[in-house]
């Protein structure tokens, strides 16, 4: 067993699980406006909305919302990533607007200029009904990347309307990110099971269908919703299997486009996957649709 968490083993079960569950949920370091983002970054229209947090111990943390393009043209909402930011999709933004697109996106809890020390599935999905409501239509399209295609598809199972949906380097379930968490951490699987309770208890509050409730294979997104899902072969961080179990719960309603050598970042800023991504989301919607 190797990993930070693996002297976890030597404490009581309790302790050592509460322990786990709130180094699962520490951000570390704010992911820096790069170079290249910078322009972008600086020409939003920031704006900030209170976000009042379920979780225990926590206090409303304040949201920094970025917007660009023309007020009145059709609205796309984009959701980064852990370690992120709305920067991050600088290259993307900077395509839709050109496509005539008025883009949304937001730094979520603990990431960019928004405020809090923590973030989790709960907050991203509040934060996008938010959002959601202030707009007067249903979203043109979603773009999400890595968690954010979690979060943002559970909004949208949930019922926040949208035409069209793009998950780039996605994960499929909370239960995925519990994985992963285990597997770099080092934390004793013996724990699994009060890891889990504890991160329910203490970051999802009323949230017994924990598990159901944040997986995209058993809750996908209404089949009325076009979804591109876009995922590299060689994806160390989020394996491509992730994206080919939620194309088979949405078999009906997406297609996959694998890249190869792109990893699980460059693959926001690939110009021939920001194309597949713009082309889908400006596609004439289908006529079901309201």
């Amino acid at each position: 067993m190797t990993g930070p968490l693996r002297h976890l083993a030597h404490l009581p079960a309790p302790l050592a699980a509460e322990i786990a569950a709130r180094a699962a949920f520490r951000l570390g370091r704010r992911a820096a406006v790069r170079p290249h983002e910078r322009e972008v970054h600086e020409s939003s229209h920031r704006s900030t909305t209170r976000h009042l947090r379920r979780a225990t111990n926590h206090r409303p943390v304040d949201v920094v919302v970025h917007t660009w393009g023309e007020p009145d043209a059709p609205a796309v909402l984009l959701v980064h990533g852990w370690q992120s930011r709305a920067a991050f999709f600088a290259p993307l933004v900077g395509d839709l607007v050109a496509a005539g697109r008025r883009v949304v996106g937001y730094d979520a809890p603990g990431h960019g200029d928004s405020g809090g020390t923590h973030r989790t599935l709960a907050d991203d999905v509040a934060i996008v009904r938010r959002l959601s409501e202030a707009e007067p239509d249903a979203w043109e399209g979603v773009v999400a990347h890595s968690a954010g295609v979690l979060a943002a598809g559970v909004a949208l199972a949930g019922g926040v309307p949208a035409h069209r949906f793009a998950a780039l380097a996605g994960i499929s379930s909370a239960t995925a990110i519990n994985d992963g968490f285990f597997a770099l951490s080092g934390t004793p699987r013996t724990l699994r099971t009060r890891y889990d309770d504890a991160v329910r208890r203490r970051w999802f509050p009323g949230e017994p269908d924990f598990a159901e409730h944040y997986d995209l294979t058993r809750r996908p997104v209404p089949a009325g919703v076009p979804v591109l899902f876009v995922h590299d072969a060689e994806d160390k961080r989020v394996l491509h299997s992730q994206s080919e179990l939620m194309l088979a719960a949405h078999a009906d309603s997406a297609e996959l486009v694998t890249t190869t050598g792109l990893g699980h970042n460059r693959i926001v800023r690939d110009a021939g996957v920001r194309r597949r991504v713009v082309e889908h989301i400006t596609a004439v919607k289908p006529s079901h649709l309201p």
